[in-house]
């Protein structure tokens, strides 16, 4: 109690004595004031200008790090985030320079840029698709397996990773590629097409995916599926020629991506409400679509499931993700010519050093 009356004595004794000095300081502060505005917008003004691309993937940790601010935090630098709607269109301009980082990018349309010269360095795997993307046909349909798609008909996105999926599911059947028509549709047609009775199977991601299973549909085969043989991540690239230059900036990208997982570890009902926020999705539909992922710690990012580190990143599963997706494309003459060694267009320093504190 003594203590208590000790600190409110002296409270009011402040309050006493600095009246006078009040008059003082705010004399003061009327002169420093704008040389204390004109400083902090001179550093502000000196921060670099990092423009960070990325796609609405919906729920995921990098929605938390946008949410909480964690790119400014730890890039130190002005951060504009830039939406596309379109991977091709996005890649070029990371390519071009004109877009430092591009995120939630399939590893398609990765190998598909690099296969053109773009100088991109995969560094970073935000996810890895198990459950939220595959192949829903209708319960009325006939279709029951792989083989009862022979002579059928399959919407999907052409140049997205549904072909090249489908592709890999259809040759582990058995079931002859060219036996299958292709249908290129837009997620929300193919919703629009599916009640209207005008398709019976569609390959797509969430959220039409599960809202077409909720609708009399069934599941053929999931990303999961063929994970080992073509496994689908969402990536993240950087311009390899602005990278090199700025280091430190790539790091603090990466400690941002950290952050945000480590807040949905453990915040997990405001990291939610954030991804629901930034996504423009409910809540419960935020809780759907991160059942369907793997999302990875740094200690993941450096194994064999993830980027890899030193010789293992010939092996990891994202070297392997790109060089199967090269084959697909070669294949099926989407690119030219065929890159080799993928594993030189992955770059897991960047994680080591945001780990290790450098």
């Amino acid at each position: 109690m003594a203590n208590n009356l000790s600190n409110k004595t002296r409270k009011r004794g402040a309050l006493r004595w600095s009246i006078p000095v009040l008059v003082g300081l705010c004399a003061s502060m009327a002169v420093s004031a704008p040389l204390f505005v004109g400083a902090k917008a001179a550093a502000a003004a000196s921060l670099p200008t990092v423009t960070i691309g990325y796609e609405n993937n919906g729920a995921d940790p990098e929605m938390v790090a946008i949410a909480q601010g964690f790119f400014e935090k730890y890039m130190h630098a002005h951060v504009v985030l830039r939406l596309f709607s379109s991977g091709p269109a996005a890649l070029a301009a990371t390519g071009s320079g004109s877009l430092q980082f591009m995120t939630g990018i399939g590893n398609p349309p990765v190998v598909s840029a690099i296969a053109q010269g773009a100088p991109l360095q995969v560094i970073w795997a935000q996810e890895r698709y198990t459950y939220d993307e595959g192949l829903a046909v209708k319960n009325n349909s006939g279709i029951r397996s792989m083989k009862d798609l022979k002579g059928k008909t399959v919407a999907l996105v052409l140049g997205s990773t549904s072909p090249f999926e489908l592709q890999v599911g259809l040759k582990k059947a058995g079931v002859p590629v060219n036996s299958v028509h292709l249908l290129n549709m837009s997620p929300p047609e193919m919703r629009a097409a599916w009640i209207n009775g005008q398709i019976q199977a569609a390959y797509v991601w969430d959220p039409v995916f599960n809202s077409l299973l909720a609708d009399h549909g069934h599941p053929l085969m999931y990303d999961q599926t063929v994970a080992q043989q073509a496994p689908i991540f969402n990536l993240t690239v950087v311009n390899s020629t602005w990278a090199a230059q700025h280091k430190s900036e790539v790091v603090g990208f990466i400690r941002a991506e950290l952050a945000g997982v480590a807040f949905y570890q453990q915040h997990r009902a405001q990291a939610l409400h954030d991804m629901a926020m930034e996504a423009g999705i409910s809540i419960p539909l935020a809780k759907a679509e991160l059942r369907g992922y793997q999302i990875d710690t740094a200690k993941v990012e450096l194994g064999p499931d993830g980027l890899g580190r030193g010789k293992g990143v010939a092996t990891s599963l994202v070297t392997k993700s790109l060089t199967s997706a090269a084959a697909y494309l070669y294949s099926s003459n989407t690119i030219s010519n065929l890159p080799s060694h993928m594993e030189r267009f992955v770059n897991p320093t960047y994680v080591e050093n945001a780990v290790s504190g450098k």
